[in-house]
């Protein structure tokens, strides 16, 4: 599955896997501090650097998305953990 990103300086159609150039995730990423994760792209013809819009998270997750899912897995296991004492 492709991601096809439109460069917004040049207009330019490539794949956002192949141009990734941030994750968005570092090294202090915090899940409640850091409020706008943002993957970035580099176009391959102008190399302008932009947040990509198409680029998902196992297809489907977008990168917030990605944060909500694992604050309720982490919910789901503390329940689980507590409910089983």
């Amino acid at each position: 599955m492709t991601e096809a990103e439109i460069c917004p300086k040049c207009s330019t159609a490539f794949s956002a896997r192949e141009a990734l150039v941030s994750s968005g995730l570092h090294l202090t990423t915090n899940v409640f501090t850091d409020r706008d994760i943002v993957m970035k792209v580099r176009c391959p013809n102008c190399w302008h650097v932009f947040p990509a819009r198409e680029l998902r998270f196992f297809g489907f997750l977008s990168p917030n998305g990605l944060r909500w899912a694992a604050i309720a897995f982490l919910v789901i296991c503390v329940v689980l953990a507590v409910a089983g004492r």
